[in-house]
């Protein structure tokens, strides 16, 4: 065991070349103190201290300051936490239409807007946001893209922003997906002020039966 002299000589005098007395400079790993649970372990300096005339035996070492948290381990961070939400789709007339009827889609105004995330640690917060950028409707008689959220359905209001006329009767699964265009910003100190995660999908699903518009003729 250290001797309280031993431990008041070491703390002054530390080793110039630790090799020289059979010292190395180890490490631990441990998480800062303050950290999310899931935040990364960082390997915590290491002071190597020897007595000259001890050799290894009376090597000791003193944990030093924890290495800094880089941005992009903040940002991890706060990119596990964020989660796109699944639109609802829409359509009038709901639950039926009928082939040549233009058909409103639309997705809930909940979902058309930007999403975000953060995390912060070492004096920096990383913000993670998707903004939506367009909706493509996969019909089952034909795929089309609209830039919008699409308007619902008002009797005399305003036309639809999304629309589709069925070509053909039969059961249809109409799934809208919002693409969203996902970016990361640091604040505070920061090694990085940002960037860009590309592009991401979320989509919902309804079920709509379009019916061939039956007509009567005299005979």
């Amino acid at each position: 065991m250290l001797t309280a002299p031993l431990l008041a000589w070491a703390l002054v005098s530390g080793c110039a070349t630790p090799a020289d007395w059979g010292c190395s400079i180890g490490a631990v790993t441990a998480v800062p103190a303050g950290s999310p649970a899931n935040a990364t372990a960082h390997a915590l300096k290491i002071k190597p201290m020897c007595q000259v005339t001890g050799g290894a035996d009376h090597c000791f070492t003193l944990p030093g300051e924890p290495d800094r948290t880089s941005t992009a381990d903040v940002a991890a961070m706060a990119w596990a936490a964020f989660a796109l939400p699944p639109p609802v789709p829409h359509t009038n007339p709901s639950g039926r239409s009928w082939v040549s009827l233009p058909t409103y889609l639309w997705v809930d105004a909940s979902t058309w807007r930007p999403q975000r995330a953060r995390a912060a640690l070492d004096g920096q917060t990383v913000t993670v946001v998707g903004t939506p950028q367009r909706v493509e409707w996969s019909l089952g008689d034909a795929t089309i893209t609209c830039d919008g959220p699409g308007t619902p359905y008002r009797r005399g209001g305003p036309p639809s922003g999304c629309a589709h006329a069925f070509r053909r009767s039969g059961s249809f699964t109409v799934t809208a997906t919002v693409y969203y265009a996902v970016t990361w910003s640091c604040a505070g100190s920061c090694d990085s002020r940002g960037g860009s995660y590309g592009t991401f999908p979320a989509s919902g699903s309804t079920h709509l039966t379009v019916q061939e518009i039956q007509t009567r003729t005299g005979g």
